[in-house]
């Protein structure tokens, strides 16, 4: 599996997936997104970021399942409907809100003045974020460093220009959403479903936007149900 982070994350959010999924003999890649973790000082763009998850594809001993939460989950439904490389399946989780190119300049704008404002150093956000979802999950999180507010336009700039629905609509191999059911970002749900109509959801109680750290076991157990139900793809000889 290839496993893609959320904004201002890094890889280190997919600790608990990555633990148990080896543990059942997956071959597990988590690669940072340009921006952030151990690239934090590396400008984001969409095509780095492609080029991010796609290096990650290639790198897998067979066709992988394709996994992706909030930012992750946006760009792996791109990359999925736009890659000549086989996939095995497409999980995403958070991301099943249609992006406004005006309202999410403006939201990135607002989020790097926001950064501004007293409460917003890394400590307070930390603290905010581990009281609405748990110490634990923060750690994950927040694991490898928040990304610089510098990061913000570009990947609201970038998530603006994507037609979601367009995407989805043509992945040919297996798509599940996973989400929370607390999580604002199922607003549009039933038109990711509309768009691929093979497509399958799965919502988990008891968890919000952040639904793999909120319900780590529960999580892993749909990806690897999900990664279970996908037909394997032919091999291909050169």
């Amino acid at each position: 599996m290839v496993l893609v982070h959320g904004v201002r994350s890094s890889r280190t959010m997919w600790r608990p997936q990555i633990k148990r999924l080896t543990k059942r003999g997956f071959h597990v890649v988590a690669p940072d997104l340009p921006g952030h973790g151990e690239r934090q000082d590396e400008e984001f763009s969409l095509a780095a970021a492609l080029a991010t998850i796609d290096e990650a594809v290639a790198s897998c001993p067979e066709p992988p399942m394709l996994v992706g939460l909030s930012l992750g989950g946006y760009l792996s439904l791109q990359y999925a409907a736009t890659t000549q490389r086989p996939l095995r399946a497409v999980t995403v989780a958070g991301c099943t809100a249609v992006p406004n190119r005006f309202l999410a300049v403006a939201f990135g704008a607002y989020l790097s003045w926001r950064d501004r404002l007293p409460g917003s150093a890394d400590d307070s956000v930390l603290a905010a974020f581990a009281k609405a979802n748990s110490p634990k999950a923060a750690r994950h999180y927040y694991g490898g460093g928040r990304a610089k507010a510098h990061v913000v336009a570009p990947v609201m700039r970038a998530l603006g220009r994507l037609d979601v629905l367009e995407a989805i609509g043509s992945i040919d191999v297996p798509v599940t959403i996973i989400n929370g059911r607390r999580d604002e970002f199922r607003i549009h749900e039933r038109r990711f479903l509309a768009a691929n109509d093979a497509a399958r959801l799965i919502v988990l109680d008891d968890a919000g936007h952040i639904s793999n750290l909120n319900r780590p076991k529960r999580f892993t157990k749909e990806l690897r149900a999900a990664f279970e139900r996908a037909e394997r793809p032919p091999l291909v000889v050169a």
